[in-house]
């Protein structure tokens, strides 16, 4: 029996994707010929590393590096010996000096340790990113994006909508706010644009770039992907699905934008809770987060890729049913 060759994935940061990502790549090494092992780096990733123990042939996982991408020093011991660096450094809530140094700065260092490896990097970025942005999340995404493609210009960098799946932080936390609210809110009229991608499907996608083929470079190297699911719903549209898939019929009640921000300002201040918004949150979901019409000459499409190379995308239909009700 021929020997598979070894590569080394390292997840920098994990979250809620992280898993996602690491499964699949386990997955799907009993159909390749490259032996694909798996290290999580995050400031404390051995939670994360615990659940995947269990979910994982112990073979396709390394043990646990710690890594603050805040401080360059600490990332090289982390990337020695790797092949792929999947970049999902990134915060929802912080100053902008937090912001900055993370989104930004901390992106960076990531892709400078990952290139003097020789390292191909995967970098997560968002729909929305904008340098000329106000909003600290979308304009130091961007800023992310540039300082990557500057210092890793093999970079493939990757902009998804809202992601769902069990353990999300958007329908489940809606699920969730249904059980101590009356009512479901949304901010403004409501008509803002999303398109939602299951978690599954980005991680397939990072699961194919991770095979470093050489037709898969050619396509990617350098690339952008924005990557929505296959259907847009509305603002309003989203909170329907949360009562239908969740069982709880809730109103759904419209707030005005002032009143968001008024509360954003409030709560932005206080220990993160499930109520926790803040006010640049509230400016976000003033914007459409859905895949470009005009995408850059830079841009690969995404469900069109997906198509060739694994399988159509998945609708919220399909997977909201499996965990929105295990919420009541």
């Amino acid at each position: 029996m021929t020997q598979k060759a070894v590569q080394k994935v390292v997840l920098c940061g994990a979250g809620f994707l992280g898993p996602n990502i690491a499964t699949t790549i386990s997955k799907s090494n009993a159909n390749s010929n490259v032996l694909r092992r798996v290290q999580v780096s995050s400031r404390r990733p051995e939670r994360i590393h615990s659940s995947l123990e269990t979910k994982m042939p112990r073979d396709h996982l390394l043990p646990p590096v710690p890594v603050d991408i805040t401080k360059a020093e600490t990332i090289a011991p982390a990337f020695e010996g790797a092949d792929t660096v999947v970049s999902m450094v990134g915060i929802l809530n912080g100053t902008p000096e937090q912001f900055e140094a993370i989104q930004w700065r901390g992106a960076e260092n990531v892709a400078k340790a990952a290139k003097q490896i020789g390292a191909k990097v995967i970098h997560i970025s968002a729909i929305g990113a904008d340098k000329n942005s106000g909003i600290p999340y979308e304009r130091t995404k961007a800023l992310g994006e540039e300082a990557v493609f500057t210092h890793s210009p093999d970079a493939t960098i990757i902009r998804p909508s809202i992601l769902f799946g069990p353990g999300d932080e958007f329908f489940g936390r809606f699920a969730k706010l249904a059980q101590f609210l009356p009512f479901l809110p949304v901010f403004g009229d409501g008509q803002t644009r999303f398109q939602p991608l299951y978690v599954g499907d980005i991680a397939r996608l990072i699961e194919i770039i991770t095979r470093n083929e050489p037709k898969i470079r050619e396509q990617l190297d350098g690339k952008i992907i924005e990557a929505g699911g296959p259907e847009v719903f509305t603002y309003r549209q989203i909170m329907d699905l949360v009562v239908k898939y969740s069982g709880r019929n809730r109103p759904i009640v419209p707030i005005p934008w002032a009143l968001g921000k008024l509360q954003g300002a409030i709560l932005e201040k206080l220990p993160p809770t499930i109520f926790t918004i803040s006010q640049s949150q509230v400016e976000q979901l003033k914007k459409d987060n859905v895949v470009s019409s005009k995408p850059s000459p830079n841009q690969v499409p995404f469900a069109q890729f997906m198509e060739e190379y694994s399988s159509p995308l998945t609708s919220v239909h399909e997977i909201l049913p499996q965990y929105l009700g295990r919420s009541k």
